[in-house]
């Protein structure tokens, strides 16, 4: 049925992709603001993410804004709410390309929603900026400012390694980047001849029991438990594991923390502590080397945050200094492309962006290489924060 309503999808497109290509170029001259938008979870199971990234985005477009824009030229941003769904998320990044006609896009977050918009922005010659963990299959005009789920899997996996780990048993949502990271934990275990020996999955929208699934896991009697999945249904995880006696440690991924941190110790409360997580140094900057080349940036960002906001940002919720990034990155790129940024030169100019020093990490893309950034830690939860353990 997916395949059906894609191509059913890209087929109405075509005639919007030729109208675009002969209209994105005019309104890059002729318009005086650089028009952006903003594609996000502002309601739904990824709530939290998408307005604290959103926090993050606008204060790094009024810090671009207050020093002149891009040759003069403001940003200006169009904001659309996926609301979680993927069935809502590419009708509203049609209406940024079509009706707003920007020249870029930021967002999504749902991978089940960048897979979709690839080939769309690609018709249509609009970069897409995504939040989300991976990138598309189709489409070249999409760029990720997360580390793959390859690269975070040798690091968590090689992490179980060094810990002794014989067995693992995966419990994965549904989506694309959970189903991936899923696959590249298993690849990575098996590289490092460690035994999968259960794996399960839940729908991380809708489901709320997720008793069934752990009692399998803990049949199998696996060394650690490694929970792939974001959103509410994290502290209810962990919440029943305990409850039925499951008693291995357990090994998040990116996503385990969407829900934000506050919320995951408020509902799972002490049977959260001790568990370990992949997440990006930011999130861990208060038990980062003192001398870590990366704090004075960090510093000035949660200074600019809390000017703004008047609040210090949660820096365990590391996809708020994301969006910061990725606007930075995005005005980067505007500025190298110039008036060559309708059509494919933008997607040129961030292809030319190397070490880019972000608040998050270090970027890097180049042509063939969109994902472009470094940098995982493992962390755990120790009291009412997360901790650097490596």
């Amino acid at each position: 049925m997916r395949a059906t309503w894609m191509k059913a999808l890209l087929a109405t497109l075509g005639a919007l992709a030729a109208l675009l290509l002969l209209t994105l170029t005019g309104a890059s001259a002729a318009d005086d603001a650089w028009r952006v938008g903003y594609l996000h979870s502002l309601s739904g199971y990824l709530a939290n993410m998408g307005t604290a990234s959103r926090d993050g985005f606008l204060l790094a477009i009024d810090e671009i804004n207050k020093r002149g824009g891009i040759d003069g030229r403001p940003l200006q941003v169009f904001v659309e709410n996926d609301e979680s769904d993927p069935s809502k998320g590419v009708p509203a990044a049609i209406q940024l390309i079509s009706a707003d006609r920007v020249h870029a896009i930021v967002g999504p977050a749902r991978s089940d929603i960048t897979e979709p918009l690839g080939p769309i922005a690609a018709k249509a010659r609009v970069v897409d900026m995504t939040c989300s963990f991976i990138l598309p299959t189709q489409g070249d005009y999409t760029f990720a400012t997360v580390p793959t789920p390859e690269e975070e899997a040798r690091v968590a996996v090689g992490f179980l390694a060094d810990r002794g780990a014989r067995s693992i048993g995966i419990l994965h949502a549904i989506d694309l980047y959970d189903k991936t990271s899923a696959k590249a934990f298993a690849d990575e275990a098996g590289r490092r001849r460690i035994q999968v020996l259960a794996t399960e999955s839940y729908n991380a929208a809708a489901d709320k029991n997720f008793i069934p699934q752990l009692t399998k896991i803990k049949a199998a009697k696996p060394d650690w438990l490694t929970v792939l999945g974001s959103g509410a249904p994290v502290p209810l995880i962990i919440n029943q594991k305990a409850e039925i006696g499951f008693a291995a440690p357990v090994l998040g991924n990116l996503a385990f923390s969407v829900a934000g941190i506050e919320p995951l110790l408020r509902i799972a409360g002490p049977n959260l502590q001790g568990a370990y997580l992949t997440t990006v140094p930011v999130a861990v900057w208060e038990t980062l080397p003192k001398r870590d080349p990366r704090l004075p940036r960090i510093v000035r960002y949660r200074e600019a945050f809390k000017a703004k906001y008047g609040r210090d940002p949660h820096m365990a919720d590391w996809w708020t200094a994301q969006n910061y990034d990725i606007a930075f990155l995005l005005a980067e790129g505007l500025r190298r492309a110039g008036r060559d940024a309708g059509g494919g030169g933008l997607k040129a100019a961030l292809e030319g962006i190397r070490n880019f020093e972000g608040v998050v990490g270090t970027f890097s893309f180049a042509p063939g290489r969109h994902a472009g950034a470094t940098g995982i830690v493992i962390a755990r939860v120790e009291g009412d924060r997360i901790i650097l353990v490596k």
